[in-house]
Protein backbone atom coordinates (compact mmCIF):
# COMPACT_ATOMS: atom_id res chain seq x y z
CA UNK A 1 0.00 0.00 0.00
CA UNK A 2 1.49 3.45 -0.47
CA UNK A 3 2.19 5.17 2.24
CA UNK A 4 2.68 9.10 3.10
CA UNK A 5 4.53 10.95 5.69
CA UNK A 6 3.14 11.42 9.04
CA UNK A 7 1.32 14.20 9.97
CA UNK A 8 3.74 15.71 12.20
CA UNK A 9 7.00 15.10 9.43
CA UNK A 10 4.30 16.86 7.06
CA UNK A 11 3.88 19.55 9.58
CA UNK A 12 7.99 19.87 9.74
CA UNK A 13 7.98 20.13 5.84
CA UNK A 14 5.52 22.62 5.30
CA UNK A 15 7.29 24.82 7.72
CA UNK A 16 9.75 24.56 6.06
CA UNK A 17 9.16 24.90 3.01
CA UNK A 18 7.13 27.97 3.94
CA UNK A 19 9.97 29.66 5.52
CA UNK A 20 12.20 29.53 2.40
CA UNK A 21 14.36 26.45 3.57
CA UNK A 22 16.17 28.65 5.92
CA UNK A 23 16.02 26.25 8.60
CA UNK A 24 14.65 23.48 10.47
CA UNK A 25 14.05 21.75 13.75
CA UNK A 26 16.84 19.47 14.71
CA UNK A 27 16.03 15.95 13.64
CA UNK A 28 14.20 17.48 10.53
CA UNK A 29 15.22 18.58 7.10
CA UNK A 30 17.65 20.39 7.69
CA UNK A 31 19.62 22.30 10.15
CA UNK A 32 21.70 25.46 10.64
CA UNK A 33 25.27 24.14 11.45
CA UNK A 34 27.30 25.60 14.42
CA UNK A 35 29.61 28.62 13.75
CA UNK A 36 32.67 27.38 11.97
CA UNK A 37 36.23 27.51 14.37
CA UNK A 38 39.05 27.42 12.64
CA UNK A 39 40.56 23.47 12.71
CA UNK A 40 44.15 23.38 14.64
CA UNK A 41 47.17 23.07 11.87
CA UNK A 42 47.50 19.61 10.69
CA UNK A 43 51.13 17.84 11.72
CA UNK A 44 53.24 17.18 8.79
CA UNK A 45 52.37 14.08 6.99
CA UNK A 46 54.75 11.01 7.45
CA UNK A 47 54.83 7.55 5.89
CA UNK A 48 52.16 5.05 7.71
CA UNK A 49 52.08 1.75 9.09
CA UNK A 50 48.44 1.04 8.82
CA UNK A 51 47.54 -0.86 5.70
CA UNK A 52 44.41 -1.88 5.98
CA UNK A 53 41.36 0.24 4.92
CA UNK A 54 37.88 -0.11 6.65
CA UNK A 55 34.67 1.06 4.80
CA UNK A 56 31.30 1.26 6.18
CA UNK A 57 28.48 1.51 4.38
CA UNK A 58 24.39 1.18 4.52
CA UNK A 59 24.47 -1.61 1.87
CA UNK A 60 25.72 -4.55 1.23
CA UNK A 61 26.97 -6.17 -1.70
CA UNK A 62 24.63 -8.71 -3.74
CA UNK A 63 27.44 -9.58 -6.27
CA UNK A 64 31.05 -9.80 -7.23
CA UNK A 65 30.13 -11.16 -10.76
CA UNK A 66 30.50 -7.60 -12.85
CA UNK A 67 28.42 -9.09 -15.41
CA UNK A 68 25.55 -8.59 -12.55
CA UNK A 69 27.35 -5.90 -10.42
CA UNK A 70 25.19 -2.83 -10.25
CA UNK A 71 25.86 -1.12 -7.39
CA UNK A 72 27.83 1.66 -6.55
CA UNK A 73 28.99 -1.19 -3.29
CA UNK A 74 29.77 -3.88 -5.36
CA UNK A 75 31.45 -1.70 -8.05
CA UNK A 76 33.84 -0.92 -4.62
CA UNK A 77 34.86 -4.26 -5.51
CA UNK A 78 34.40 -5.42 -9.21
CA UNK A 79 36.62 -2.36 -9.79
CA UNK A 80 39.28 -3.41 -7.71
CA UNK A 81 39.11 -7.29 -8.39
CA UNK A 82 39.14 -6.87 -12.60
CA UNK A 83 40.83 -5.37 -15.19
CA UNK A 84 39.45 -4.35 -18.44
CA UNK A 85 40.41 -2.77 -21.79
CA UNK A 86 40.55 0.46 -21.15
CA UNK A 87 39.70 2.73 -17.99
CA UNK A 88 39.21 6.66 -17.15
CA UNK A 89 42.77 8.62 -16.34
CA UNK A 90 42.31 9.58 -12.77
CA UNK A 91 39.81 12.28 -12.38
CA UNK A 92 38.86 12.21 -15.90
CA UNK A 93 36.46 10.82 -18.99
CA UNK A 94 39.58 10.59 -21.34
CA UNK A 95 40.44 6.97 -21.86
CA UNK A 96 44.02 5.08 -21.27
CA UNK A 97 44.79 1.51 -21.52
CA UNK A 98 44.39 -0.99 -18.54
CA UNK A 99 44.83 -4.67 -20.15
CA UNK A 100 45.29 -3.52 -23.49
CA UNK A 101 48.68 -1.27 -24.30
CA UNK A 102 47.26 0.44 -27.63
CA UNK A 103 44.11 0.18 -30.14
CA UNK A 104 43.42 1.37 -33.46
CA UNK A 105 40.26 1.78 -34.98
CA UNK A 106 38.91 1.43 -38.64
CA UNK A 107 38.18 4.53 -40.43
CA UNK A 108 34.23 3.01 -41.17
CA UNK A 109 33.95 2.45 -37.07
CA UNK A 110 33.57 -1.33 -37.81
CA UNK A 111 36.57 -2.95 -35.90
CA UNK A 112 38.47 -2.06 -32.89
CA UNK A 113 41.71 -4.11 -32.76
CA UNK A 114 43.48 -4.37 -29.43
CA UNK A 115 46.94 -5.37 -28.52
CA UNK A 116 47.31 -6.37 -24.72
CA UNK A 117 49.55 -6.47 -22.23
CA UNK A 118 52.12 -10.01 -22.09
CA UNK A 119 52.70 -9.54 -18.73
CA UNK A 120 49.15 -9.94 -16.45
CA UNK A 121 47.60 -12.90 -14.49
CA UNK A 122 45.16 -14.02 -13.26
CA UNK A 123 43.61 -14.32 -9.83
CA UNK A 124 44.91 -17.70 -7.71
CA UNK A 125 46.96 -19.65 -10.38
CA UNK A 126 44.43 -19.21 -13.37
CA UNK A 127 47.45 -18.31 -15.93
CA UNK A 128 48.20 -15.68 -17.63
CA UNK A 129 45.41 -13.66 -20.13
CA UNK A 130 45.53 -14.20 -23.42
CA UNK A 131 43.56 -12.74 -26.68
CA UNK A 132 41.55 -16.34 -25.91
CA UNK A 133 40.53 -14.59 -22.68
CA UNK A 134 39.14 -11.70 -23.70
CA UNK A 135 37.09 -12.90 -26.57
CA UNK A 136 35.37 -15.67 -23.94
CA UNK A 137 34.44 -13.25 -21.73
CA UNK A 138 32.30 -11.16 -23.82
CA UNK A 139 31.09 -14.05 -25.58
CA UNK A 140 30.09 -15.32 -21.87
CA UNK A 141 28.82 -11.79 -21.83
CA UNK A 142 26.33 -12.38 -24.75
CA UNK A 143 25.59 -15.64 -24.03
CA UNK A 144 21.55 -15.52 -23.54
CA UNK A 145 22.44 -18.23 -20.60
CA UNK A 146 24.35 -16.03 -18.92
CA UNK A 147 21.18 -13.54 -18.54
CA UNK A 148 23.41 -10.78 -18.07
CA UNK A 149 21.48 -7.29 -17.70
CA UNK A 150 24.08 -5.89 -19.80
CA UNK A 151 23.98 -7.86 -22.89
CA UNK A 152 21.77 -5.48 -24.51
CA UNK A 153 24.22 -2.44 -24.04
CA UNK A 154 26.41 -4.57 -26.63
CA UNK A 155 24.06 -5.49 -28.67
CA UNK A 156 26.33 -4.13 -31.63
CA UNK A 157 29.37 -6.23 -31.25
CA UNK A 158 29.21 -8.98 -33.80
CA UNK A 159 32.23 -10.89 -33.15
CA UNK A 160 35.15 -11.00 -31.56
CA UNK A 161 38.27 -12.53 -33.59
CA UNK A 162 41.86 -13.52 -32.52
CA UNK A 163 44.98 -12.25 -34.17
CA UNK A 164 47.44 -14.14 -32.37
CA UNK A 165 48.08 -14.65 -28.60
CA UNK A 166 47.62 -11.02 -27.25
CA UNK A 167 45.90 -9.60 -30.44
CA UNK A 168 41.95 -8.98 -30.61
CA UNK A 169 39.57 -7.41 -32.49
CA UNK A 170 36.18 -6.60 -31.41
CA UNK A 171 33.93 -6.57 -34.97
CA UNK A 172 30.67 -4.15 -34.78
CA UNK A 173 27.47 -4.74 -36.70
CA UNK A 174 27.48 -1.14 -37.00
CA UNK A 175 29.56 1.76 -36.15
CA UNK A 176 29.15 3.01 -32.65
CA UNK A 177 30.46 6.37 -31.63
CA UNK A 178 30.82 5.57 -27.54
CA UNK A 179 31.93 2.00 -27.80
CA UNK A 180 35.56 2.71 -25.88
CA UNK A 181 33.31 3.40 -23.33
CA UNK A 182 31.65 0.05 -23.07
CA UNK A 183 35.21 -1.33 -22.40
CA UNK A 184 35.76 0.45 -19.63
CA UNK A 185 35.50 -1.38 -15.92
CA UNK A 186 31.78 -0.91 -15.71
CA UNK A 187 28.81 -3.08 -16.62
CA UNK A 188 30.13 -4.89 -19.94
CA UNK A 189 33.51 -4.24 -19.89
CA UNK A 190 35.52 -5.96 -17.15
CA UNK A 191 37.06 -9.12 -18.63
CA UNK A 192 36.09 -12.47 -16.23
CA UNK A 193 37.64 -15.38 -16.17
CA UNK A 194 34.96 -17.07 -18.34
CA UNK A 195 36.95 -20.49 -17.57
CA UNK A 196 36.37 -20.00 -14.23
CA UNK A 197 32.50 -18.91 -13.86
CA UNK A 198 31.63 -22.18 -15.77
CA UNK A 199 33.30 -23.83 -13.77
CA UNK A 200 32.28 -22.40 -10.17
CA UNK A 201 28.36 -22.02 -11.77
CA UNK A 202 26.58 -19.61 -9.22
CA UNK A 203 29.33 -19.78 -6.66
CA UNK A 204 31.47 -17.32 -8.99
CA UNK A 205 29.42 -14.52 -7.47
CA UNK A 206 31.51 -14.64 -4.29
CA UNK A 207 34.44 -16.54 -5.68
CA UNK A 208 35.56 -14.16 -8.33
CA UNK A 209 38.52 -14.71 -10.57
CA UNK A 210 39.86 -11.71 -11.79
CA UNK A 211 43.31 -9.37 -13.01
CA UNK A 212 42.75 -6.63 -10.83
CA UNK A 213 45.11 -5.03 -8.12
CA UNK A 214 43.11 -6.96 -5.60
CA UNK A 215 42.10 -10.29 -4.92
CA UNK A 216 38.47 -11.40 -2.92
CA UNK A 217 39.44 -13.11 0.41
CA UNK A 218 36.06 -13.44 2.50
CA UNK A 219 32.82 -12.46 3.13
CA UNK A 220 29.81 -12.78 6.00
CA UNK A 221 27.02 -12.03 4.22
CA UNK A 222 24.95 -9.41 5.19
CA UNK A 223 27.80 -7.83 7.82
CA UNK A 224 31.30 -7.87 5.64
CA UNK A 225 33.66 -8.02 2.80
CA UNK A 226 36.82 -8.60 2.62
CA UNK A 227 39.99 -8.33 -0.49
CA UNK A 228 43.51 -8.49 0.35
CA UNK A 229 46.50 -6.80 -2.02
CA UNK A 230 47.54 -9.05 -5.02
CA UNK A 231 51.13 -9.00 -5.13
CA UNK A 232 51.52 -10.08 -8.63
CA UNK A 233 49.35 -6.86 -10.01
CA UNK A 234 51.25 -5.73 -13.34
CA UNK A 235 51.15 -1.92 -12.16
CA UNK A 236 53.21 -3.23 -9.07
CA UNK A 237 51.51 -4.17 -5.14
CA UNK A 238 49.15 -1.42 -3.80
CA UNK A 239 49.98 0.39 -0.66
CA UNK A 240 47.24 -0.39 1.16
CA UNK A 241 47.21 -4.16 1.47
CA UNK A 242 43.55 -5.12 2.76
CA UNK A 243 40.00 -3.84 1.95
CA UNK A 244 37.23 -4.23 4.75
CA UNK A 245 33.86 -3.24 3.97
CA UNK A 246 31.61 -3.27 6.48
CA UNK A 247 27.72 -3.42 6.31
CA UNK A 248 25.89 -0.64 8.79
CA UNK A 249 22.59 0.24 8.26
CA UNK A 250 22.02 2.51 11.33
CA UNK A 251 23.98 6.02 10.48
CA UNK A 252 24.53 6.99 13.71
CA UNK A 253 27.20 3.87 14.31
CA UNK A 254 28.76 4.59 11.01
CA UNK A 255 29.38 8.36 11.87
CA UNK A 256 30.51 6.91 15.56
CA UNK A 257 32.84 4.24 14.07
CA UNK A 258 34.15 7.03 12.18
CA UNK A 259 35.18 8.86 15.57
CA UNK A 260 36.28 6.53 17.19
CA UNK A 261 38.76 5.16 14.66
CA UNK A 262 36.94 2.04 13.42
CA UNK A 263 36.14 2.78 9.92
CA UNK A 264 38.08 4.93 7.52
CA UNK A 265 35.90 6.20 5.13
CA UNK A 266 32.12 6.34 5.36
CA UNK A 267 30.86 4.80 2.07
CA UNK A 268 27.49 6.47 2.42
CA UNK A 269 26.70 10.00 2.46
CA UNK A 270 25.26 11.57 5.92
CA UNK A 271 22.01 13.60 5.74
CA UNK A 272 22.84 15.63 8.57
CA UNK A 273 24.75 18.63 7.36
CA UNK A 274 24.95 19.86 11.22
CA UNK A 275 27.45 16.24 11.31
CA UNK A 276 29.51 16.66 8.55
CA UNK A 277 30.27 20.28 9.53
CA UNK A 278 31.20 18.89 13.09
CA UNK A 279 33.18 16.20 12.22
CA UNK A 280 34.87 18.48 9.45
CA UNK A 281 35.45 20.89 12.80
CA UNK A 282 37.23 17.71 14.32
CA UNK A 283 39.81 17.76 11.79
CA UNK A 284 38.12 14.82 9.27
CA UNK A 285 37.61 15.36 5.93
CA UNK A 286 35.09 15.63 3.37
CA UNK A 287 35.34 14.08 -0.24
CA UNK A 288 32.69 15.73 -3.02
CA UNK A 289 32.65 12.85 -5.69
CA UNK A 290 31.26 13.92 -9.00
CA UNK A 291 30.26 11.17 -10.71
CA UNK A 292 28.13 13.41 -13.25
CA UNK A 293 25.62 11.98 -11.72
CA UNK A 294 22.18 13.42 -12.43
CA UNK A 295 18.86 13.32 -9.74
CA UNK A 296 15.65 13.47 -12.06
CA UNK A 297 12.19 13.12 -11.84
CA UNK A 298 10.61 10.63 -14.44
CA UNK A 299 6.98 10.37 -15.59
CA UNK A 300 5.55 7.47 -18.04
CA UNK A 301 3.61 9.06 -20.77
CA UNK A 302 1.42 5.83 -21.98
CA UNK A 303 -0.51 6.38 -18.22
CA UNK A 304 -2.79 8.74 -17.00
CA UNK A 305 -2.21 11.56 -15.90
CA UNK A 306 1.07 11.89 -17.46
CA UNK A 307 0.13 10.79 -21.11
CA UNK A 308 -1.04 14.79 -21.57
CA UNK A 309 1.85 17.05 -22.31
CA UNK A 310 0.37 19.77 -19.95
CA UNK A 311 0.51 18.08 -16.94
CA UNK A 312 3.36 16.94 -17.29
CA UNK A 313 4.77 20.61 -17.67
CA UNK A 314 2.59 21.83 -14.62
CA UNK A 315 5.04 19.22 -12.53
CA UNK A 316 7.79 20.81 -13.83
CA UNK A 317 7.09 24.54 -13.29
CA UNK A 318 5.71 23.24 -9.65
CA UNK A 319 9.62 21.95 -8.97
CA UNK A 320 11.99 24.22 -7.28
CA UNK A 321 15.00 22.51 -7.32
CA UNK A 322 16.97 25.16 -5.46
CA UNK A 323 15.03 24.50 -2.29
CA UNK A 324 14.92 20.77 -2.66
CA UNK A 325 18.24 20.46 -2.86
CA UNK A 326 18.65 22.31 0.00
CA UNK A 327 15.89 20.51 2.20
CA UNK A 328 16.55 16.91 1.02
CA UNK A 329 20.31 17.08 -0.11
CA UNK A 330 22.03 18.92 2.55
CA UNK A 331 22.75 21.65 0.39
CA UNK A 332 25.01 19.44 -1.73
CA UNK A 333 24.65 19.58 -5.48
CA UNK A 334 23.31 22.26 -7.70
CA UNK A 335 20.68 22.67 -10.21
CA UNK A 336 20.52 21.01 -13.58
CA UNK A 337 18.31 21.52 -16.91
CA UNK A 338 18.98 19.80 -19.40
CA UNK A 339 18.30 15.43 -19.85
CA UNK A 340 22.39 14.62 -20.76
CA UNK A 341 23.97 15.03 -17.62
CA UNK A 342 26.38 17.73 -16.85
CA UNK A 343 30.08 16.61 -17.60
CA UNK A 344 29.08 14.65 -20.68
CA UNK A 345 30.19 15.23 -24.10
CA UNK A 346 27.42 17.23 -26.33
CA UNK A 347 25.51 18.62 -23.19
CA UNK A 348 24.34 21.53 -23.63
CA UNK A 349 21.93 23.92 -21.24
CA UNK A 350 20.51 25.62 -24.28
CA UNK A 351 17.07 23.63 -23.65
CA UNK A 352 13.88 24.52 -23.21
CA UNK A 353 13.43 25.50 -19.27
CA UNK A 354 10.87 25.01 -16.91
CA UNK A 355 11.71 27.47 -13.97
CA UNK A 356 9.52 27.62 -10.53
CA UNK A 357 6.17 29.50 -11.43
CA UNK A 358 3.20 28.17 -9.35
CA UNK A 359 0.55 30.29 -11.33
CA UNK A 360 1.85 28.76 -14.67
CA UNK A 361 1.26 25.19 -13.26
CA UNK A 362 -2.04 25.65 -12.23
CA UNK A 363 -3.00 27.30 -15.24
CA UNK A 364 -1.33 24.22 -17.39
CA UNK A 365 -3.27 21.83 -14.97
CA UNK A 366 -6.45 23.62 -15.81
CA UNK A 367 -5.43 23.74 -19.53
CA UNK A 368 -5.34 20.05 -19.38
CA UNK A 369 -8.86 19.00 -17.23
CA UNK A 370 -7.89 19.50 -13.82
CA UNK A 371 -8.89 22.84 -12.70
CA UNK A 372 -9.39 21.30 -9.60
CA UNK A 373 -6.13 19.89 -9.32
CA UNK A 374 -5.69 15.94 -9.48
CA UNK A 375 -3.51 12.78 -7.04
CA UNK A 376 -0.66 10.69 -8.44
CA UNK A 377 1.26 8.30 -6.48
CA UNK A 378 5.40 8.96 -6.76
CA UNK A 379 6.76 5.24 -5.80
CA UNK A 380 10.33 5.96 -5.13
CA UNK A 381 13.29 3.27 -3.30
CA UNK A 382 14.25 4.51 0.17
CA UNK A 383 17.06 6.75 -1.18
CA UNK A 384 15.14 9.23 -2.48
CA UNK A 385 12.43 9.18 0.58
CA UNK A 386 13.38 12.49 1.41
CA UNK A 387 13.48 14.35 -1.90
CA UNK A 388 10.27 12.50 -2.74
CA UNK A 389 8.58 14.35 0.74
CA UNK A 390 10.15 17.65 -0.47
CA UNK A 391 8.52 17.64 -3.76
CA UNK A 392 5.26 16.42 -2.50
CA UNK A 393 4.91 19.25 -0.74
CA UNK A 394 6.27 21.51 -3.71
CA UNK A 395 3.44 19.96 -6.02
CA UNK A 396 0.50 20.51 -3.33
CA UNK A 397 0.44 24.49 -3.61
CA UNK A 398 -0.21 23.95 -7.49
CA UNK A 399 -3.30 21.38 -6.53
CA UNK A 400 -1.49 17.84 -7.22
CA UNK A 401 -1.60 15.73 -4.03
CA UNK A 402 1.06 13.40 -4.89
CA UNK A 403 0.83 9.93 -2.24
CA UNK A 404 4.55 8.51 -1.58
CA UNK A 405 4.74 4.68 -1.22
CA UNK A 406 8.97 4.21 -0.37
CA UNK A 407 10.59 0.44 -0.97
CA UNK A 408 14.32 -1.12 -1.15
CA UNK A 409 16.15 -0.52 -4.40
CA UNK A 410 15.90 -4.03 -5.08
CA UNK A 411 11.82 -4.44 -4.79
CA UNK A 412 11.86 -1.45 -6.54
CA UNK A 413 13.85 -2.14 -9.50
CA UNK A 414 12.30 -5.66 -9.97
CA UNK A 415 8.65 -4.01 -10.02
CA UNK A 416 10.30 -1.23 -12.69
CA UNK A 417 11.52 -4.13 -14.72
CA UNK A 418 7.97 -6.09 -14.73
CA UNK A 419 6.14 -2.29 -15.30
CA UNK A 420 4.25 -2.66 -12.10
CA UNK A 421 3.03 0.54 -10.74
CA UNK A 422 6.58 2.93 -11.01
CA UNK A 423 4.83 5.53 -13.36
CA UNK A 424 6.08 8.58 -10.94
CA UNK A 425 9.78 8.65 -9.45
CA UNK A 426 12.82 10.04 -8.10
CA UNK A 427 15.81 8.33 -10.39
CA UNK A 428 19.50 9.07 -10.30
CA UNK A 429 21.94 6.64 -12.04
CA UNK A 430 25.80 6.50 -13.52
CA UNK A 431 26.50 5.41 -16.48
CA UNK A 432 29.55 5.81 -18.91
CA UNK A 433 29.95 9.27 -19.94
CA UNK A 434 28.46 8.97 -23.52
CA UNK A 435 25.18 10.57 -24.07
CA UNK A 436 23.77 7.36 -26.45
CA UNK A 437 23.94 4.97 -23.30
CA UNK A 438 22.74 7.44 -20.73
CA UNK A 439 19.62 8.21 -23.22
CA UNK A 440 19.42 4.63 -24.72
CA UNK A 441 18.72 3.57 -21.06
CA UNK A 442 16.47 5.67 -20.74
CA UNK A 443 14.57 6.30 -23.52
CA UNK A 444 14.41 3.46 -26.12
CA UNK A 445 12.18 0.31 -25.17
CA UNK A 446 15.52 -1.58 -24.64
CA UNK A 447 16.66 0.63 -21.91
CA UNK A 448 18.00 -0.79 -18.37
CA UNK A 449 16.77 0.51 -15.48
CA UNK A 450 16.27 3.76 -16.55
CA UNK A 451 12.87 2.76 -18.49
CA UNK A 452 10.59 4.51 -16.35
CA UNK A 453 9.19 6.93 -18.89
CA UNK A 454 8.38 4.20 -21.93
CA UNK A 455 9.47 7.50 -23.92
CA UNK A 456 10.59 6.46 -26.96
CA UNK A 457 13.77 8.23 -28.48
CA UNK A 458 14.89 5.62 -30.76
CA UNK A 459 14.51 7.11 -33.89
CA UNK A 460 16.52 10.05 -33.20
CA UNK A 461 19.35 8.17 -31.49
CA UNK A 462 20.05 6.19 -34.20
CA UNK A 463 21.24 8.46 -36.49
CA UNK A 464 23.41 10.21 -33.28
CA UNK A 465 25.23 7.00 -32.28
CA UNK A 466 26.26 5.51 -35.83
CA UNK A 467 27.98 9.31 -36.80
CA UNK A 468 31.40 9.51 -36.01
CA UNK A 469 31.99 13.18 -36.99
CA UNK A 470 31.77 14.41 -33.43
CA UNK A 471 30.77 18.38 -34.76
CA UNK A 472 27.99 16.68 -36.34
CA UNK A 473 26.89 14.24 -33.67
CA UNK A 474 26.92 16.94 -31.41
CA UNK A 475 24.44 19.05 -33.65
CA UNK A 476 22.14 16.07 -33.85
CA UNK A 477 22.38 15.67 -29.14
CA UNK A 478 21.64 19.36 -29.18
CA UNK A 479 18.41 18.91 -30.96
CA UNK A 480 17.78 15.46 -29.25
CA UNK A 481 17.83 17.78 -25.54
CA UNK A 482 15.66 20.78 -26.90
CA UNK A 483 13.04 17.79 -28.13
CA UNK A 484 12.64 15.82 -24.98
CA UNK A 485 12.51 19.49 -22.92
CA UNK A 486 9.81 20.38 -25.02
CA UNK A 487 8.04 16.93 -24.57
CA UNK A 488 9.43 16.77 -20.88
CA UNK A 489 9.06 13.04 -19.90
CA UNK A 490 11.63 13.93 -17.02
CA UNK A 491 12.02 16.61 -15.08
CA UNK A 492 16.22 17.27 -14.68
CA UNK A 493 16.77 17.80 -10.64
CA UNK A 494 19.85 18.41 -10.06
CA UNK A 495 23.28 17.15 -10.25
CA UNK A 496 24.38 15.52 -7.75
CA UNK A 497 28.02 14.97 -6.06
CA UNK A 498 28.36 12.14 -3.55
CA UNK A 499 29.98 13.47 0.05
CA UNK A 500 31.95 10.73 1.81
CA UNK A 501 33.61 12.09 4.91
CA UNK A 502 37.08 9.69 5.82
CA UNK A 503 39.36 9.51 8.04
CA UNK A 504 42.12 12.82 7.79
CA UNK A 505 45.03 10.12 7.12
CA UNK A 506 43.29 8.69 3.92
CA UNK A 507 44.87 10.66 1.05
CA UNK A 508 44.40 10.67 -2.38
CA UNK A 509 40.35 10.88 -2.74
CA UNK A 510 39.52 11.44 -6.39
CA UNK A 511 37.27 14.67 -7.69
CA UNK A 512 35.86 12.88 -10.67
CA UNK A 513 34.94 9.18 -10.73
CA UNK A 514 32.79 8.51 -14.02
CA UNK A 515 31.45 5.43 -12.87
CA UNK A 516 31.11 3.47 -9.70
CA UNK A 517 33.20 2.72 -7.35
CA UNK A 518 36.65 4.00 -5.97
CA UNK A 519 40.22 3.13 -7.65
CA UNK A 520 41.66 2.02 -4.18
CA UNK A 521 45.60 1.69 -5.95
CA UNK A 522 44.77 5.56 -5.90
CA UNK A 523 44.57 5.87 -1.87
CA UNK A 524 47.23 5.88 0.84
CA UNK A 525 47.83 6.57 4.58
CA UNK A 526 49.92 9.50 5.66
Amino acid sequence: MPRTPTPARLAVLAAALALGAATAPRGGLAQTAAPSTTPAPSPPSTPSTKDTLVVVGAVNQGTLDPHFAITTQELLFTRNLYGALVRFKPNSIEFEPDLATAWTVSRDGLEYTFKLRRDVEWHKGYGKVTAADVKASFERLLDPATKSPFAGSMRMLKEVRLVDDSTVTLVLREPYAGFLYLLTPYRAGPIVNARAAKEKGAAFAWDPIGTGPYVFESRIPNREAVMRANEKYFRGAPAIKKVVFKTVTDPNAQVLGLENGEYDLVYTQIRERAVVDRLKRSGFKEALVHRNLPQVLMMNVTVEPFKHLKVRQAIAHAVDRKQLIDLAYSGVGEPWYSPIPKGYPYATENVPRYEHDLAKAKQLLAEAGYPSGLEVTMVNYDENKLGGEVLAEQLKPAGITVKLEVLDQPTWLGRMFRNQGIHFAIHCCVRQPDPDIWLSDAFTPTGGALTVTKYDLEADLVPARRELDPKKREAMYHEIQRKLMRDVPMVPLMMRPESMVHSPKLQGMPTLEPIWGLDVTRLTFN
